[in-house]
């Protein structure tokens, strides 16, 4: 008996893209789509070699109702014999300490709990039944929240190991593919609550735009959304390209030059910044607005300016570099940041004095000499200003005197004037004598140009 052209659309759909012999996760609802997959599946498993394990997510929000969707999956399964995972998982509690609405809230654990079944089974492609009714309403709803063309791309048939088979199909052919086949499936009372934005377009927006302004709208919305993701793919080809050779990566934070990402065509740059973001691995959403944000940040040009970003991030600007970094979590307490002290009589007394540093070994001498030390930091020992020399980070009120300029002036001042970004401050050790500079460790000494006559020094030697 030859087979009905539905039921082979169907399957041929299935055959298109999954390759023979792939170990396959089926996402199971228990209505009509994921139901028509799952059958479809089997029915194609002796044939294509495909090892099969559904799945069932049970969301804990519709009660009874819910628990029955379950109990049926688990049925069907039993029934021919495949092996069923029922995966539980607490929406509401999610939703709440999350600050997402229930919709999104379940979708990113229905996500979770599929996409860890397919880990655990090490199954090749995680299957699901959106359609192209689907594909429609998630056009418009990306489109109403003001979306670019990445978003407007909607669903994609195939993203990493998800795969979507059913985009071309339309809601009444899977339908009339479970009619034909004889199964009965569960329909989601959810489905009908209008409180839910998804349930708006699908019942109100969609049939208006059908009857009022296109009848093939849903369609032509797919296919939309198909044209676009084509574009956006180009784009995101193009943007990692750019990434690769403009982006530096630090430590876990990513930087760029201003004059580099602001040279690029805007749809490239916003991309690079939502890579820099997106590498991150934080959690939240980079919206376009903020996205903007961050490259006016880099127009304006103005140092050390901080915008903070979902997911405990910042970006920042400083002297023509754009810096994307992630802050600490608010439980994990900041590093006790390095400091010591070394009284200047006992080191008179002593002569030399080891300090083991984080960046190496330093040592501190008292010196007797007419002439000037060799050492990478010298300093007459009577124009020190306290009793004690301090090793720590920077404080408000330091000032440098730098060798070989005309005078001292405010750190602060003199990090401006030599373009030191805020990161690399917070990090530069110094040697200080109350709140006189006697050298930026590693870097710039101080120095005086009344220096003859002298006959006490102190010197420093910095070995990494």
């Amino acid at each position: 008996m030859r087979e009905h052209r539905q039921i082979t659309k169907v399957r041929q759909q299935i055959k298109k893209y999954l390759p023979v012999g792939s170990r396959v996760v089926v996402a199971c609802s228990g209505g009509a789509d994921s139901l028509a997959l799952a059958d479809a599946l089997l029915q194609l498993r002796e044939e294509a070699g495909y090892r099969l394990t559904v799945c069932h997510v049970e969301h804990g929000l519709r009660g009874a109702e819910a628990l029955a969707d379950a109990d049926f999956v688990a049925a069907f399964c039993e029934a021919r014999q495949v092996d069923c995972k029922v995966v539980r998982v607490e929406v509401k509690k999610f939703a709440a300490s999350n600050g997402l609405s229930l919709e999104d809230a379940a979708r990113k654990l229905r996500y979770q709990a599929l996409l860890q079944c397919a880990r655990e089974q090490q199954a090749d492609f995680l299957v699901t039944g959106h359609h192209r009714d689907d594909q429609a309403e998630t056009v418009l709803l990306h489109l109403v929240r003001g979306s670019g063309s990445s978003g407007l791309s909607a669903m994609r048939t195939v993203k990493g190991c998800l795969l979507r088979p059913f985009l071309e199909l339309s809601r009444q052919e899977l339908e009339q593919y479970c009619q034909l086949r004889g199964l009965a499936y569960r329909s989601d009372s959810s489905n009908e609550d209008l409180y839910f934005t998804r349930n708006k377009v699908r019942h109100l927006l969609l049939p208006l735009l059908e009857r009022e302004f296109n009848p093939n709208i849903r369609g032509g919305l797919a296919r939309t959304a198909a044209v676009l993701a084509e574009d956006a793919d180009c784009l995101e080809l193009l943007a990692e390209q750019n990434f690769v050779d403009g982006v530096q990566a630090c430590n876990g934070a990513y930087s760029c030059k201003a004059v580099w990402l602001l040279a690029l065509p805007p749809a490239l740059a916003a991309r690079v910044v939502r890579k820099m973001w997106q590498r991150l691995e934080t959690a939240g959403l980079l919206t376009y607005e903020l996205t903007q944000q961050i490259l006016e940040l880099v127009r304006r040009g103005s140092s050390n300016k901080k915008l903070m970003l979902p997911g405990n991030t910042y970006a920042a600007y400083s002297y023509g570099t754009l810096l994307l970094a992630a802050t600490l979590p608010a439980d994990e307490p900041a590093a006790v940041p390095y400091s010591c002290s070394v009284d200047l009589a006992e080191l008179q007394a002593a002569g030399r004095i080891k300090l083991p540093l984080p960046c190496g070994e330093l040592t501190l001498a008292y010196v007797r000499s007419e002439t000037k030390p060799h050492a990478q930091a010298v300093y007459p020992w009577r124009l020190l200003k306290a009793a004690t020399l301090e090793l720590r980070y920077r404080q408000d009120g330091d000032r440098f005197f730098p060798l070989d300029s005309g005078g001292s002036k405010k750190l602060k001042k003199y990090f401006n004037d030599q373009k030191i970004a805020t990161e690399a401050r917070d990090k530069q050790l110094l040697a200080v004598c109350g709140q006189q500079v006697l050298w930026l460790l590693g870097g710039r000494p101080a120095g005086w140009h009344e220096q003859c006559g002298e006959a006490e020094w102190l010197t420093l030697e910095l070995n990494l």
